[in-house]
């Protein structure tokens, strides 16, 4: 799958002019969540339940000791993949998500939501799967590499990293979709081995070698 065609130049790495830098802050998305429990309405898009499935479908072949999901929002994916590991912890930087996204998966003993963000909130412990899913606008092209390179770090060998962005324009984002997988292509220099690019998003999986 080729993205080239709607990215941006490597080199640009902002959707917005200088001096109009989105708030990304833990504190903007808290207040997004006390406003409305569910702001980009996970729960009931016909778009958002066709991405979350077509997740589902790109790690769904096996099971997994330990999934990470990065940047959970509500829980409605984390419930998906709740059923697929053993362990699943998922962190998100607004405490109204976390409490929403805990309600939703209390039926899952072994899902362990937490409060946290990116990079500070990187689990110690090795995982098989890592989600990487409507987060990586929220970066600059540096930063975004460096969380990259760090979530690759604990994936054991033959372990899996899965990533989602939607691949339209918003003043909310910092890099367009198509550019949060070019960049993750750039710094894994692993060909994915699970791609779909339609109804609207990038969908991405990439793989580590075995010893």
């Amino acid at each position: 799958m080729s993205l080239q065609k709607d990215s941006p130049d490597l080199d640009t790495c902002s959707n917005n002019a200088p001096g109009n830098v989105p708030d990304t802050s833990p504190e903007f998305f808290e207040r997004l969540y006390q406003n409305s429990e569910d702001p980009w309405n996970f729960r009931r898009s016909t778009y958002e339940r066709d991405r979350y499935h077509a997740i589902i479908d790109g790690i769904k072949d096996k099971s997994y000791a330990s999934i990470f999901e990065a940047g959970c929002s509500v829980g409605e994916l984390t419930a998906l993949l709740a059923p697929h590991c053993e362990s699943l912890t998922a962190i998100d930087c607004s405490d109204t998500a976390v409490e929403t996204a805990r309600s939703r998966c209390q039926e899952y003993p072994h899902v362990d939501l937490r409060r946290g963000a990116l990079p500070d909130d990187i689990p110690k412990h090795r995982c098989d799967l890592i989600v990487f899913s409507e987060i990586g606008y929220y970066f600059s092209c540096e930063d975004l590499a460096a969380q990259i390179t760090q979530l690759w770090s604990i994936l054991t060998p033959g372990g899996r990293l899965i990533a989602c962005h939607w691949l339209g324009h918003s003043e909310d984002h910092l890099l367009h979709g198509a550019k949060v997988h070019e960049t993750i292509g750039h710094v894994l220099r692993v060909n994915s081995d699970f791609n779909r690019l339609d109804n609207g998003y990038a969908l991405q999986r990439w793989s580590k070698s075995e010893l």
